[in-house]
Formats: structure tokens, C-alpha cells, sequence
């Protein structure tokens, strides 16, 4: 039964995230507005506590992809040793996307392994924020973490750069023990 909730929560998630990466993808190309007032207050939202068990897998890190013009960057380091570089494209503004609210997103581009994260309103998947890594070929999870598994993270959103903390899953399977990691995006 946990096994096919977990589907059904994956599949929800899979729907939203692609639309939103479609969404994402649309704004660039049509060039938004990428002003950022310098007044904003930082947004962070925070999701339940998970566990802090010690990592047991060690899969293979990525090279990085060029980055776009603007030099957007992001990086996310585990606390196993591995680090990943991400070229990426960011939209920081509220938006509505298949009916659910998301504050921001920061997707990658032409990498090996790519880079998907998501943080959603209050009022949509109870504010559930997300971080994944995900082969590009197959779209199998490498490492994911997600608040919906009912663990740690949190992302904050401050200026041009978001940043994250969490209990990454290998394969994205809670049944695996985590590894504690950390998200820096410089849009």
C-alpha cells in the first residue's frame, strides 16, 4: 500500500514539476521581467524533520554544462563527498501552475544529470518544497529530496539566489538511508 501511494505521489509531483519546467522554459524564451526588487525580504519555508542516518550509496557526480549567457549557476554538494554543478535557468516569482501556487523554481539545462527545484505555496501540497537530481536520459531520481516523504527541507528564496538544505534520498526511495545536502542557486 505505501508502495503505491508513494506512485501516486511521484506521478502527481512528475505532472507539476514537467509543467512547470514548460512554464519556466516558456517565460525565458519570451523575456520576462527579471527585475528583482532590492527590498525583498527573503522567503524561507521549512518542512517536517526526517532522519539524520548516515549515507550508505555513493552514485557518480556530473560535469557541468555551460552556463547561459547570464552565468546562472547552481551547485548542490552532499554530505558523502559528491558535488554537482548545474547550468540553470530560474523563475522567482509567484506563479499557478495546473491549479497549484509555486513560489519559485529553478530547473538546469543540456546536463547529464539535471536539476529540478520547487517550492510550492502554503495552500498547494501543503507548501511542499522539493530538490532533485535526475538522470536526463531516463528521468530516474539520482538523489531527491522532498518534503512530501515527510522529511526535512527548506529552501529560501533571497535576491537572485535561492538556497536549500535536506535529507537527499538515493534513487529518490525512502526505503535508503539519506544523505544530508545543500543547494546554492545564483540566478
Amino acid at each position: 500500500m505505501g508502495d503505491l501511494l508513494h506512485m501516486e505521489n511521484v506521478l502527481k509531483r512528475w505532472g507539476v514539476l514537467a509543467l512547470a519546467t514548460i512554464l519556466v522554459f516558456t517565460i525565458a524564451a519570451c523575456g520576462g521581467d527579471d527585475e528583482i526588487a532590492e527590498g525583498d525580504a527573503p522567503t524561507t519555508t521549512s518542512a517536517d524533520s526526517g532522519s539524520g542516518d548516515t549515507p550508505t550509496t555513493t552514485p557518480t557526480t556530473s560535469a557541468p554544462a555551460t552556463p547561459p549567457s547570464g552565468g546562472a549557476t547552481a551547485t548542490v554538494t552532499l554530505d558523502n563527498g559528491e558535488t554537482y554543478e548545474f547550468g540553470i535557468l530560474c523563475h522567482l516569482e509567484r506563479q499557478e501552475a495546473a491549479g497549484a501556487e509555486i513560489l519559485f523554481t529553478v530547473v538546469s539545462y543540456d546536463d547529464p544529470i539535471n536539476l529540478d527545484v520547487t517550492q510550492f505555496g502554503a495552500d498547494s501540497f501543503g507548501g511542499a518544497a522539493n530538490i532533485g537530481l535526475y538522470d536526463s536520459t531516463s528521468y530516474d531520481a539520482v538523489w531527491e529530496a522532498d518534503s512530501t516523504y515527510g522529511t526535512s527541507v527548506e529552501l529560501s528564496l533571497n535576491g537572485s539566489t535561492v538556497t536549500g538544505s535536506g535529507d537527499f534520498y538515493p534513487g529518490g526511495d525512502i526505503q535508503q538511508t539519506p544523505v544530508p545536502g545543500e543547494l546554492v542557486a545564483n540566478c
